[in-house]
């Protein structure tokens, strides 16, 4: 089975344990027979990298010649061979039981390189690489996989593509010379040269005559400079300037030191000198100017303000800042930038009225009227439920205190209304209590007093009920007068007379016969 072998996991030699009398012996005799090692025993083995138990492995220990069998996972050849657990508690290993399989052999990559990892076997990768003045045209590497029972590369090889470039430029007064006018592949040389003037206009290379295909990235093919001039000695050609016009003399040849003005078109500003010279080699000096489009003031927002605000124009790069008015929050950039497309950048911000924060307070016995937002002067209202009166203010307004927004009053309280005690009637009651204070809704009634054994009988003259309820100032009141008892006495008895817009004086009998 081969001399090596595997660890068994966990898996601790017991310890020496000193004997030192006979109950020392025993003690150390359980403690052997409490560890499985001592027994010999193997913990379940590791899991394998190129290979997997035939069955399922579903125990933890195993006893000293326990084998396993293993098989050889995808991507290696398969075979069946086991593991025994030893009597030192270590599972063998047979050594190279489990083979990689081999993927087929890669072609050479022309005009270009591979570097594999390891070897050609499973698992192993290859990456290309091409020569300089090479594009790689498919993937840049590939790995050998399992493909059913067998193992492939997962990728087609990649090919290695000559990088060119387009068409040297033209040049005035002069031509290119090259074997090839329509294919520039990476490294071609091209050179110029001028034509051949009359005695009055004869012109001179300046600059360098050739140059060549090559690139940056091995992707994109770009010419390793600019192309030459072809000049008259002494000469300069019209300077040319994007977005501006000369005011000068309009020539085709400028001798030394003659001068050209520029002026920008509608719309642009300049930037650098509006005069050039002519210097030698065909140079325009000190340098030639530049005409930017202008903005336009920048937009203009409601409840706010830019600054600077005088301009009529603005050059690229210059920037405005905006401000909003007290009450207001600015939202979005607070500064703009002119940009050289003549527009402004990022979009102009707005002002938005501030707001309080939510109203969260409750008023007991009564209800609080929301607006439909809590912005600059919005009102929250109070109203006190039937039965009770407003204590402070009837409503709240969102209003600025410096640069904050804040509620301007508190919540106020609803207070219960109560009536005084009812009025009392001559020769009658009611069925009030003695209580000063009697709830707004009470209701009392009223009746007369009867005195049967004086032979007198009262009537009850109103409304027999009153109750308790409000004025407009939320005060307290009863609802009514209260009525009064007057003496209705047997047959043969007047009553007090009553007269008009007079009054009579008979004593204090009530009763006539």
């Amino acid at each position: 089975m081969g001399s090596s072998s595997l660890r068994s996991p966990e898996f601790r030699r017991p310890p020496a344990l000193p004997v030192s009398c006979c109950h020392g012996a025993l003690l150390g005799i359980l403690v052997l027979l409490a560890l499985p090692a001592a027994w010999g025993q193997c913990q379940a083995p590791r899991q394998l990298p190129f290979a997997m138990p035939t069955k399922l492995i579903d125990k933890d220990e195993f006893p000293i010649g326990t084998s396993l069998k293993y098989k050889c996972r995808p991507g290696y050849y398969s075979r069946i061979f086991s593991i025994t657990c030893q009597k030192n508690s270590f599972w063998s290993i047979p050594e190279g039981n489990c083979k990689r399989k081999t993927c087929g052999t890669l072609a050479e990559l022309v005009n270009g390189k591979m570097e594999i990892d390891k070897d050609m076997q499973f698992g192993s990768t290859v990456h290309y690489f091409c020569n300089d003045g090479y594009r790689l045209i498919g993937q840049s590497s590939a790995t050998c996989v399992i493909s059913g029972n067998s193992v492939i590369w997962d990728n087609d090889p990649p090919t290695c593509e000559s990088i060119p470039c387009g068409p040297p430029p033209a040049i005035a007064n002069g031509d290119f010379i090259s074997s090839n006018r329509e294919y520039f592949p990476y490294g071609t040389v091209v050179t110029y040269r001028c034509n051949l003037g009359d005695r009055r206009m004869k012109f001179e290379l300046v600059g360098s005559p050739s140059i060549y295909c090559t690139s940056k990235d091995n992707q994109v093919g770009i010419w390793s400079g600019p192309p030459p001039q072809c000049i008259i000695p002494n000469k300069c050609t019209p300077p040319e300037v994007e977005n501006a016009f000369r005011i000068s003399e309009k020539k085709s040849l400028f001798s030394l030191d003659e001068t050209v003005q520029f002026r920008c078109q509608h719309g642009f500003v300049m930037k650098g000198p509006s005069t050039v010279q002519c210097q030698a080699q065909n140079k325009w000096g000190p340098e030639l100017p530049s005409c930017s489009r202008i903005c336009q003031p920048p937009p203009k927002i409601l409840h706010g303000k830019h600054t600077p605000s005088h301009r009529n124009y603005f050059s690229p790069g210059q920037e405005v800042s905006y401000i909003c008015e007290p009450g207001y929050d600015l939202r979005g950039a607070a500064s703009l930038r002119c940009m050289p497309q003549g527009d402004w950048s990022p979009a102009a911000p707005r002002c938005a009225v501030k707001s309080c924060a939510d109203f969260l307070d409750q008023l007991p016995n009564g209800r609080v009227l929301f607006p439909l937002n809590f912005q600059l002067g919005a009102k929250v209202s109070f109203i006190c439920e039937e039965g009770f009166r407003l204590k402070g203010s009837s409503a709240s307004h969102c209003v600025l205190v410096g640069m904050k927004t804040l509620w301007n009053s508190s919540v106020p309280v609803c207070e219960q209304i109560f009536c005084p005690n009812p009025p009392a009637i001559l020769n009658g009651k009611h069925t009030g209590t003695s209580l000063k204070d009697i709830p707004y809704g009470k209701e009392i009634s009223y009746m007369c007093d009867a005195h049967p054994a004086k032979g007198m009988i009262f009537s009850l003259i109103g409304k027999s009920t009153i109750h308790c309820t409000s004025d407009s100032q939320g005060n307290g009141v009863w609802s009514g007068p209260a009525p009064r008892c007057e003496l209705s006495g047997p047959s043969g008895q007047c009553t007090f007379p009553h007269v008009l817009e007079g009054s009579a004086c008979l004593g204090e009998t009530s009763i006539f016969l």
